[in-house]
């Protein structure tokens, strides 16, 4: 491993204090190591360490170094394991007890346990839970480790940018250190604890090299890492007994040489309502007895948790709530501390006076029809929002200009509509001419906020339609759907965070895909129960539902659209005759 330092004829020369003292630590040493119950091959490397101890001078750095890695091979546990009880039942209860709603996510993991709990043996793949921030990843595996009896350790991968961090560094003249994983076990005192990897598409700082994943691929892949090498040990360790669970905010971001042995379970964003719950069961009574108050000294209404999601928090998650509900427990146990009062009601009304004004000014729906404005439904990293979307046409030369921050996606959008609008003119009562005499102007609100995808193809095309031919948009409804060239009304994601933005600002009527009729089975109830949908394939059904006056456009277009043809075949008949 390391060569002697050599002086003065190979050996240096030591006092008879000296070689008592070592004489006295290697013994201690070699009967630790003899006791331990060690894997031969690390007795065997142990004890030839011992030897290299005994012609070393306690004084010198080598001494020092050999000592220190004789003490971390006596201290991993090589043989000790947490006893493992797989109790699916037990299980069940403390995730229905410390988790509301995600269920689809405690279902996957309900059959994930089973599987193991009937075959014990068996190598699968990791989980990986995916999810934004603030949804209960960590919290989960927590949940886990308790119910299954193993020890939990954790390790955030954001900052790991080298192999060593991972392998260690070998042992040599400078020193050297086991790497994360080794060290983590030593922290278990069990060779078998429940391992936490958080954010591990921030691996790298989301630019992981090679060396770095492959170093993490010998750590984590079933099929080989019962063989794990650390370079500072010099010894392999076997990490086919520890349970890795793996956590990231963003699938796309994952290596794709870690998606191969990972199986993905996701946790979506909570919506109003489940944060709402969530709040009165768990995140209001934890800080008040946090804080040294008690429930009957304090009371937050409804309304005034409804009022911090709205307009003091944009998160799929819960951190900030829990901020928010922390700030306003602060101020109450200050006042309790200095005898101002020993109960605090904390409403609607006084919410500012806890924490502030409010930093957000939620989204409103239009208060009545109005021509080139239609209400969108959108997903946004901090669940669902509407999106009002603004049209204008005004004299030009048929251009079109959109604004708001806008990514490729939505502009390609803003362009399918306006050509399929253009080819059904005579059925809206556009004229031709309009499209070269006038300019069309497509404005998203919200301009600070970037927006993209193609579900607002739906919204957009409604507002084209709406400004060119001068009849106004039903203000009570909402809606969400990409569009193709030919007006065929294509399935959207985040359903169920789009439905909540529409139910919050009381918009009760959606138009959505038909293809998305396939996601209901896995809403809430008390999230569509109060909601009408309106299923739609193509453009002109959503004209039809949303576009005040299409239907009296559409009759006569369609009874001009018969004489033309019925003055068609008559003229065939006459040629031919």
């Amino acid at each position: 491993m390391m060569e002697s330092k050599d002086n003065e004829g190979g050996k240096e020369k030591k006092s008879s204090a000296e070689v008592d003292i070592q004489k006295s630590d290697v013994e201690r040493l070699e009967k630790k190591i003899r006791d331990a119950s060690l894997p031969l091959q690390v007795e065997r490397k142990a004890l030839i360490e011992i030897q290299r101890l005994k012609l070393i001078s306690p004084a010198s750095t080598e001494y020092g170094l050999i000592h220190d890695y004789i003490d971390w091979l006596l201290s991993l546990p090589w043989a000790q394991s947490c006893a493992e009880e797989i109790d699916v039942e037990k299980l069940e209860k403390v995730l229905d007890k410390e988790f509301f709603g995600q269920k689809k996510m405690k279902e996957r993991i309900y059959e994930y346990f089973s599987i193991r709990r009937l075959k014990k043996d068996i190598k699968g793949s990791i989980l990986c839970f995916v999810g934004p921030s603030g949804t209960g990843k960590t919290a989960l595996a927590r949940s886990i480790a308790l119910a299954l009896g193993r020890k939990f350790v954790s390790l955030n991968v954001a900052g790991i940018s080298t192999s060593q961090q991972i392998k260690g560094e070998r042992l040599g003249f400078s020193g050297g250190s086991p790497g994360a994983i080794i060290k983590n076990l030593r922290e278990a005192g069990c060779n078998n604890p429940l391992f936490l990897l958080e954010r591990i598409n921030k691996l790298g700082n989301g630019v992981p090299k090679g060396e770095v994943i492959s170093a993490l691929l010998e750590a984590l892949d079933p099929e080989h890492n019962a063989s794990f090498i650390d370079n500072y040990l010099g010894l392999t360790f076997d990490l086919s007994t520890v349970f890795f669970i793996a956590t990231a905010q963003n699938i796309d971001e994952i290596p794709d040489a870690l998606m191969e042995i990972f199986e993905i379970i996701e946790f979506t964003g909570f919506i109003e309502e489940e944060k709402l719950q969530i709040a009165r069961r768990y995140l209001v009574p934890t800080q008040i007895k946090r804080h040294g108050l008690t429930e009957g000294e304090v009371k937050i209404t409804d309304e005034a948790i409804k009022k911090i999601i709205r307009e003091y928090t944009i998160e799929e998650g819960l951190r900030e709530l829990q901020k928010e509900i922390e700030t306003i427990c602060r101020k109450c146990a200050r006042m309790k501390a200095s005898g101002s009062g020993d109960f605090w009601r904390i409403t609607e009304e006084n919410l500012s006076d806890y924490i502030g004004t409010p930093v957000y000014i939620p989204e409103i729906a239009e208060k009545k029809p109005e021509v080139g404005v239609a209400c969108g439904l959108a997903w946004t990293a901090s669940g669902g929002d509407i999106m009002l979307i603004e049209g204008l046409r005004m004299r030009g030369s048929g251009q079109i200009f959109s604004t708001g921050q806008l990514g490729g996606i939505i502009r390609e959008s803003i362009q399918t509509a306006h050509s399929y609008v253009r080819s059904k003119a005579q059925l809206l009562g556009i004229s031709y001419q309009d499209f070269t005499n006038y300019d069309i102007h497509i404005h998203f609100p919200s301009e600070a906020i970037p927006k993209d995808g193609p579900s607002a193809g739906m919204t957009i095309c409604l507002v084209i339609a709406s400004v060119m031919s001068e009849k106004p948009i039903q203000n009570d409804l909402a809606m969400s759907g990409e569009v193709s060239l030919r007006g065929n009304i294509l399935p959207v994601g985040g359903i169920k965070e789009k439905l909540s933005a529409a139910r919050r600002v009381g918009i009760k009527k959606i138009i959505l895909p038909k293809a998305n009729q396939r996601n209901l089975p896995d809403l809430p109830e008390e999230l569509i129960s109060e909601l009408e949908f309106i299923w739609v394939d193509r453009m002109e059904e959503v004209f039809e539902k949303a576009l005040i006056g299409f239907g009296k456009q559409k009759k006569i277009f369609e009874v001009i659209k018969r004489e033309v043809e019925k003055a068609g075949r008559k003229k065939k008949k006459r040629k031919k005759s």
